[in-house]
């Protein structure tokens, strides 16, 4: 069962003019929602952890993004 609350903090950082992020970067806040999505989807997809540990110190939209739609891929094939 796919957490409502976690897709609302996926769809919340996939927006890049979000107050999550300050010039295409994430912010502390940002990267606490990050840090809580990482906490959640790795306890099904533990395989994500080094997308998730590169995702943290790059912190920028396009690698985000490109991970949090590969999560979004992975719900809705579990949903099915």
């Amino acid at each position: 069962m796919v957490n409502k609350a976690l897709i609302k903090y996926i769809e919340e950082l996939l927006n890049p003019y979000s107050t999550y992020y300050s010039d295409g970067v994430l912010n502390s806040e940002g990267m606490t929602l990050l840090r809580i999505i990482a906490r959640e989807v790795l306890k099904e997809y533990p395989a994500l952890k080094s997308r998730f540990a590169k995702a943290r110190r790059r912190r920028d939209y396009e690698y985000v993004s490109s991970l949090l739609n590969e999560i979004i891929s992975y719900l809705s094939q579990q949903s099915q």
